[in-house]
């Protein structure tokens, strides 16, 4: 946005109001930014960042619940919900190292398959055309 902009520019020495307008930025933006304070909840957020990386160092293959489920057993540790451990965890850039496993999906079948006679014939005049999924094969292809 150029807000530090407008302070290299002070420290040159050009008055603040001919920085804003060049830079077409309002003096309540400016003045905003430059008295801005972290909030309670921004400032809990940044001291969790390094308890939960710290148990993520020593337990690598914990993921968020189980780094919250630790949290809650602990008594010398801050207590943390999954969701709050999930979005820490992604704004660290760390994940758990063990991942789900996909299974591929299996058919069971548990009745007795009946054979598949059509295949073996040449002639396939006999064969009757009542189901409405059967196409007629042309030289057996």
């Amino acid at each position: 946005m150029g807000l530090p902009l407008v302070n290299q520019f002070l420290a040159q020495g050009y008055a603040l109001v001919r920085i804003l307008s060049a830079l077409k930025i309002k003096s309540s933006t400016y003045y905003n930014w430059r008295q801005w304070q972290p909030s309670r909840q921004e400032k809990r957020r940044e001291s969790l960042k390094p308890y939960i990386l710290d148990v993520w160092k020593t337990f690598k293959f914990y993921g968020y619940r189980r780094i919250a489920a630790y949290s809650q057993l602990n008594n010398d540790c801050p207590k943390i919900s999954e969701y709050m451990t999930l979005k820490l965890m992604r704004e660290l850039g760390i994940r758990s190292r063990m991942q789900k496993r996909y299974r591929k999906p299996k058919t069971v079948v548990t009745v007795d398959q009946k054979p598949y006679l059509i295949r073996h014939l040449h002639d396939l005049s006999g064969v009757w055309q009542t189901d409405i999924t059967y196409i007629q094969l042309t030289n057996h292809r």
